[in-house]
């Protein structure tokens, strides 16, 4: 396991439990593969994801116990108080599994270690399934603009 993960947290599966644990990237060794597991799940170029990750403010990679990345949460911090979600992505066949649900109470504590008081995000307003799992963990929609709802959680 990384000597850099920031927390780990126990997924339950059918027959038995299994770590994962957060880290943050390292750019050369992680940026093809999120960038991959991006593109594959939005509607985005690769350059825009390249912009994204390195314009934010932290970049959080979701690993497996045998270190193989899953997916991924980067964001922007505003106020120096607010984080803005740019992409919370999973890889296409962890998906479904409950691994977000998981994931979200260790992140919502490593965030308000860093002293963060709010998340916002954007969903888009095709998948209904992503806003209903915001809205089970307390965000709620603020705008709707174009294809996108704006979301926000006081943490």
């Amino acid at each position: 396991m990384n000597n850099k993960m920031i927390s780990a947290f126990w997924f339950n599966r059918e027959k038995g439990e299994v770590m994962m644990y957060f880290r943050d990237w390292k750019p050369k060794k992680d940026i093809n593969k999120l960038t991959d597991i991006t593109v594959s799940n939005f509607r985005v170029s690769s350059d825009t994801v390249h912009e994204i990750l390195q314009k934010s403010h932290k970049v959080l990679v979701i690993c497996n116990d045998k270190g193989k990345v899953m997916g991924f949460l980067c964001y922007h911090l505003y106020l120096y108080k607010v984080a803005h979600v740019n992409y919370v992505v999973l890889d296409k066949k962890y998906r479904g599994k409950g691994i977000l649900q998981s994931l979200l109470p260790k992140l919502v504590a490593h965030a308000r270690e860093k002293g963060i008081l709010a998340v916002s995000g954007l969903v888009n307003k095709n998948n209904p399934e992503a806003l209903q799992k915001f809205k089970d963990f307390g965000f709620k929609p603020i705008l709707t603009y174009q294809d996108d709802i704006l979301i926000q959680s006081f943490i």
